[in-house]
Formats: structure tokens, C-alpha cells, sequence
């Protein structure tokens, strides 16, 4: 649920440049490409996406293969992932201070020159002052690339309020997911023939030259908030979407619940029962999503008795299942905008996880996985969508911080505790615990009003 209120203080979206009220009335999946400054993010996301491709490929292969094995890719792994999580929150902070768009272009012209330097300390075994590459200078790389990532991504999932009226951040949410799934099926396997042709390093200067095209493009955008969000009394509160944009809501559409106005997340936080409630299940949500992690090809390898390219086969499943729904979240638009939506959403795709647990074979487990897909794909960018229109505008950095933390922080612990339960009681009642208690995470918000008037 990877993956709700309303705007606290007044702001208005600027027209984008080189856009038109035309474009603005235009409907469908494609309407936010014809704003110029959301064609250069996407351009530029779409070949940094293709990149990562790379990354994902010649890490791994090179460590395995001339780095020293599993263990030390292991550690490597490990050097990423901690300041990744660590430095969602400063990424989101840092989002609300100075806008998304000066950290994403931060964060990427940085990511360019790091993957540089790992190309360069892994040509030919080793840099010119070293004899081998030790595993130290490896696991500093990865760092700071994981520092770096950790800072784009809430600045990523905030920028496209900044550059879009609110009736097109639906499509542009489905077409940019619908994006990133369809690279996560078709990438790796082309980013594989090319490490093997080439290898890691010139791999690595790929994704490096993929990095610089973002920065270009990010450079390139000329839109703002044409409004900062003026401070606001703490105590003070307005009507749901208030100063909103025009365009950001149907006419007749229900009023979001009331919250305190502020410029402090914690005092949001503790003032807004439904936020807390929606920090919950995206906890619960994340806990599910690392126990797959292990669950799934246990399952696989276990009762399903499938070999390698069976589990390959569920895994597209849920990259072509999340691919159509991205698409379908695109075309529907603001049909599906609506809190109680999004939740039954989530709540259905306990149906095809359940469905999984008992599945006597391969080609019903893909079928499940491919159902999953589709029903979180769903969900996922009408969620996105809600907390992009719905929550305060000047706290949408540290929101999706917030949100990257929650996902980042409890992987660890989820899969650790997966294979704890895996191992006792095999994987079929993990997945069936993991449904049950994600169903009931969104039962009870479905309990908040609030949360499910949105």
C-alpha cells in the first residue's frame, strides 16, 4: 500500500508553463503530458527507471562474481539500506523547505557523480591507486547512493502537485506507475544482457548517464507554486478544500473532514485521528509486503514444487497485473478519487492473497498474483492521489517521508520475522496470517469517518 485530508492553508497551483486552459480541460490517461514541465519529469523519470535497471543487475553480478561473494554483497546491501531509510525524513524536510524539484536535482546531479566514481573504482578490478577494490570503498559508494535515494524519493512522490492542476494528478499518478512497473518487468532482463556483454562497470557509467538526462530534464522545469502556504494561527481551522484549486474536485463532491491548520507535522499528526489511523495500516501494509518477500517463494519452491522460472513467472504477475492497474487508475481518473474507494481497494486484494495460500498450482498462484497486482495498482495511485489533493500542501514532503520511513523501516523486521514463521509453519499459513491482519488494518480504518469520506 507501497505505497486523506484536506489542504490546511490556502494555496493555488500555478498554470504550468507552455500549458493552456485547453490542456487543463483535456481528459484521459495521457492529458498530463500535454504540460510541458510534467513531459520533462516523466522523460527524465522514465530513463533514470531504465538505469536503476542497470544498477540492479551489475551490483549484485559484480560483487558475486569478482567482489567476494554473497557475504560481502550482503554488506554492501546493508550500507545502502540504512541511510536509504534514515534519509526519507530529511529528504521530506528538506522537500517543504526548499520544493521537490531543487532536491530531486540535488539528489540526482549528486547520484550522477557517485555512480561515476563506482564505475571507475571497479574498471579493470580496481582503481589506478588500488590493487583490488576492498570491500569498504564498495560499501561507501552504495552509501551515499542510498543517502541520495533516500532524499529523492519523498521529494519524488510530492513534485507533481507543483506541476499539475489537481484534476489531472490522477492520470498522472496511474501513467506513472503503470511506467515504473512496465520498466521493473522488461528492464532487468535487457540491463542483463548488457552487463553480461559489457559488464558491471560500464553498466554502472549507464546508470550514471541515465542520472545526468534526469538532472537535464529536472533543470529544464520552470514551474512553481505560484503561492507559498502562509503561516497559520496552530489553532486555527477551515472547510475541506478551501482555497483549493478550482479544478480539484467534481462538482457536488463531499466536503474532507475538518483539521487543525499548522506548519508542524507533529501537531498534525497528533490533531488528526484518521492520519494516525492511516499511518497504521500502511504499517500493517509494509509488515504484509516484507513477509511476501519470503512467504511468496517459499511457496514456490515448496508446495507449488515449481523451479526458478515458475517463481520468475508470479513475480510478472504482479508487474503485469500492477502495470494494468496503473493504467486503469489513469483512464478512470477522479472517478476513483474518493477515500472509501481506495480503502476497498486494498481490502479486496485480500481476496487473490488468500486465494494464494490455497492455490494447488503454479498457473492459479500467477493468476492470484496477477489479480493482486491489479487491485494494489489501483490502490496504490488513488491513495497517492488523495494525500496529494487531501493532505496540507506545505507538509507534503515530510508526509511522504513519513510514508518512505514507515516502508523502509519495517522491511527489515518483517522479513526477519517471516522466515522465523516460515520455517515453523511452512508458507502457506504465513500468507493466509498476512491477509487476515491486513484485513483487518483496513476494517478498522474503514471504522473512521473521516478517513473514509476523503
Amino acid at each position: 500500500m507501497s505505497d486523506s485530508s484536506q489542504q490546511l492553508a490556502e494555496t493555488a497551483i500555478a498554470q504550468p508553463a507552455g500549458s493552456s486552459s485547453r490542456a487543463s480541460r483535456r481528459g484521459g490517461m495521457l492529458a498530463p503530458l500535454g504540460f510541458r514541465d510534467y513531459r520533462l519529469l516523466f522523460a527524465g523519470q522514465l530513463i533514470s527507471l531504465i538505469g536503476d535497471a542497470f544498477y540492479a543487475v551489475a551490483l549484485p553480478w559484480y560483487m558475486l562474481t569478482r567482489g567476494g561473494g554473497a557475504a560481502s554483497l550482503g554488506l554492501v546491501l546493508t550500507a545502502y539500506g540504512v541511510p536509504l531509510g534514515a534519509a526519507t525524513l530529511l529528504g521530506g524536510w528538506l522537500s517543504d523547505r526548499l520544493r521537490p524539484r531543487r532536491v530531486m536535482l540535488f539528489s540526482d546531479f549528486i547520484r550522477t557523480f557517485i555512480l561515476l566514481g563506482l564505475a571507475w573504482l571497479t574498471f579493470g578490478g580496481g582503481a589506478p591507486f588500488l590493487n583490488s577494490v576492498p570491500l569498504w570503498s564498495i560499501a561507501a559508494f552504495t552509501a551515499a547512493l542510498g543517502l541520495f535515494d533516500g532524499m529523492f524519493t519523498p521529494a519524488s512522490n510530492a513534485i507533481a502537485p507543483d506541476l499539475l492542476p489537481d484534476d489531472q494528478l490522477q492520470a498522472a499518478n496511474g501513467l506513472f506507475y503503470a511506467m515504473a512497473r512496465f520498466v521493473q518487468m522488461t528492464g532487468p532482463a535487457f540491463a542483463g544482457a548488457v552487463v553480461a556483454s559489457v559488464g558491471s562497470p560500464f553498466s554502472f557509467a549507464i546508470d550514471a548517464t541515465t542520472f545526468a538526462v534526469s538532472t537535464l530534464t529536472l533543470a529544464l522545469i520552470r514551474s512553481r507554486a505560484s503561492k507559498p502556504i502562509a503561516p497559520v494561527a496552530p489553532d486555527a481551522t477551515v472547510e475541506a478544500g478551501a482555497g483549493a484549486s478550482p479544478a480539484s474536485g467534481a462538482p457536488g463532491e463531499a466536503p474532507a473532514p475538518e483539521a487543525v491548520q499548522t506548519d508542524s507535522l507533529w501537531r498534525f499528526a497528533l490533531t488528526t485521528p484518521y492520519f494516525l489511523i492511516l499511518l497504521l495500516v500502511l504499517v500493517v501494509a509494509n509488515l504484509f509486503n516484507g513477509a511476501a518477500e519470503v512467504a511468496f517463494p517459499a511457496l514456490a519452491n515448496g508446495p507449488l514444487r515449481t523451479n526458478a522460472q515458475g517463481f520468475g513467472f508470479m513475480l510478472s504477475a504482479i508487474g503485469a497485473g500492477g502495470l494494468v492497474g496503473g493504467l486503469l487508475a489513469s483512464a478512470l481518473g477522479n472517478r476513483i478519487n474518493r477515500g472509501w474507494i481506495s480503502l476497498l481497494f486494498f481490502a479486496i486484494q485480500v481476496i487473490p492473497i488468500s486465494a494464494l495460500a490455497f492455490a494447488p498450482s503454479i498457473a492459479i498462484a500467477v493468476a492470484c498474483m496477477a489479480g493482486f497486482g491489479v487491485l494494489n495498482g489501483l490502490g496504490n495511485v488513488s491513495f497517492l492521489t488523495l494525500v496529494q489533493r487531501k493532505l496540507p500542501r506545505n507538509l507534503m514532503g515530510r508526509i511522504m517521508g513519513v510514508f518512505a520511513f514507515t516502508n523502509f523501516a519495517s522491511f527489515p523486521l518483517s522479513v526477519a520475522a517471516a522466515g522465523f514463521a516460515v520455517a515453523q509453519f511452512g508458507p502457506r499459513p504465513v500468507i493466509l496470517a498476512g491477509a487476515v491482519v491486513l484485513a483487518g488494518a483496513i476494517i478498522a480504518a474503514f471504522f473512521n469517518r473521516d478517513l473514509r469520506n476523503l
